[in-house]
Order: structure tokens, then C-alpha cells, then sequence
């Protein structure tokens, strides 16, 4: 189910992120699933030393299979490589990442 995709930014803005999740190249329905996104300075990183977004906190759902991504000025003032991941975690708390890859943050 995951898949690599790689997301470049600007330094010191506000971002806003729409993410379409996709299962075999068909819309996976959110609804049953909660998201969970993190965002840290490297894969090997552990998740706690990272920024988490979830619903209600940076992620809101917004279509059957599709989710926004807001990340605020303050949590964005450093440019350089990071590295994010979205997960997908069921009523039984099984988690399955759908999307993760490199996360550039270019000054200008």
C-alpha cells in the first residue's frame, strides 16, 4: 500500500497540503481509518522527537479519500531535508503507511 512520494516547500510559510490516498490505483475511502502524519528530520528518527499531525491538529478530512495538511509558519523555519509519512490506522489499530518519502524545505 505505500507508496514514495517525495514534497518540496518554502521556508518561513504557511503550508497547506491536499493528499488524495489511493488503493490500487482506486480513491481509498477515509472514513472507517483516523490519519496520523509525522514529520521529522530522518526515516530512523523515532516518531516522538517529530512533529505529529492527526485530525483536528493539522489534518482535516475534506473528500471520501483526500485530507489537508496544514502546517503553520511557526513549525516551518528551518530549510533543509526532512522525511514524512501518512498512516492510515483501523478501528482495530492496525496501522498500514500510505504515503511517506523526502521532505524538502528550500529557503528563498
Amino acid at each position: 500500500m505505500s507508496q514514495q512520494a517525495p514534497v518540496s516547500a518554502v521556508v518561513n510559510n504557511d503550508l497547506k497540503f491536499n493528499v488524495a490516498i489511493t488503493y490500487e490505483s482506486a480513491p481509498l475511502i477515509l472514513e472507517p481509518y483516523t490519519l496520523k502524519v509525522v514529520l521529522k528530520t530522518s526515516a530512523s528518527t523515532p516518531d516522538s522527537a517529530g512533529l505529529t499531525f492527526e485530525e483536528g491538529s493539522g489534518l482535516t478530512v475534506t473528500y471520501p479519500s483526500e485530507f489537508t495538511w496544514v502546517i503553520p509558519r511557526a513549525d516551518n523555519t528551518t530549510a533543509g531535508q526532512l522525511w514524512y509519512r501518512v498512516d492510515i490506522i483501523d478501528g482495530s489499530g492496525d496501522v498500514a503507511t500510505a504515503l511517506y518519502g523526502n521532505f524538502t524545505v528550500i529557503a528563498a
